[in-house]
């Protein structure tokens, strides 16, 4: 929302390897993956079956939610956000320069640049941002990131080929992923089925009940 400091909350681990879009475009707001999010996975359902439950292109895959999705409790602390869907032609530029593209207006003909909802996919700058500067350059290249004091200091990295929100701008089929096979960013079409970790943020009314964000002594949180 605008105005508002909320927090972002990654997923620790995939939900599974899903198409971006099973029609292969790069339009995140009728996206495959983006009305799975936003409908199976938020409401905790069974999407296995339904229309955007595909891995690569139209295979089936295992969408079922009921479990591991997000429940009534948790379901109340999730703000409705802006997802900025600007996109840029390469992987060749610093974090900083892609945080810029993402907020910006370059996108493929007749693409929108922005859209609302409860849960998304991290951006390109996320995964950029996940290593300190002392550590990793921030005059470095994301597609540079395959090394052992970038992506390898990465808390993000490691979940195998994963997704980010961003498209390619130049071409209407190809979206930003972060690669496996080392950690640099890279670009795919949007029909494979790659890793995704929902990601979403905390509203303003959400506070920590306890815990100190370790991984021995989370946070516990309420509202």
């Amino acid at each position: 929302m605008s105005g508002q400091n909320l927090v972002k909350i990654i997923r620790n681990d995939s939900i599974g390897g899903l198409a971006w879009h099973k029609s292969n475009r790069n339009d995140w707001t009728a996206s495959s993956l983006m009305n799975l999010l936003n409908g199976a996975y938020l409401n905790s359902e069974n999407g296995t079956g339904g229309e955007y439950c595909y891995g690569f292109s139209t295979t089936p895959s295992n969408c079922d939610y009921t479990e591991t999705g997000i429940n009534d409790t948790y379901r109340a602390m999730i703000e409705n956000v802006t997802w900025y869907l600007g996109g840029y032609s390469s992987t060749s530029a610093t974090t900083e320069a892609f945080y810029g593209y993402e907020r910006g207006d370059t996108v493929y003909s007749g693409r929108p640049t922005e859209t609302t909802g409860y849960i998304g996919l991290m951006y390109p700058s996320d995964y950029g941002y996940s290593v300190l500067a002392s550590s990793c350059a921030r005059t470095t290249n994301l597609d540079d990131y395959d090394s052992a004091t970038c992506a390898g200091q990465s808390w993000l990295y490691g979940q195998g080929d994963e997704w980010t929100i961003s498209p390619i701008s130049s071409n209407g089929n190809l979206v930003f992923y972060v690669n496996d096979g080392g950690g640099r960013l890279n670009i795919s079409v949007a029909y494979n089925g790659y890793d995704a970790r929902p990601v979403l943020y905390l509203n303003s009314n959400v506070y920590v009940i306890d815990g100190n964000g370790s991984i021995s002594d989370p946070y516990i949180i309420g509202m």
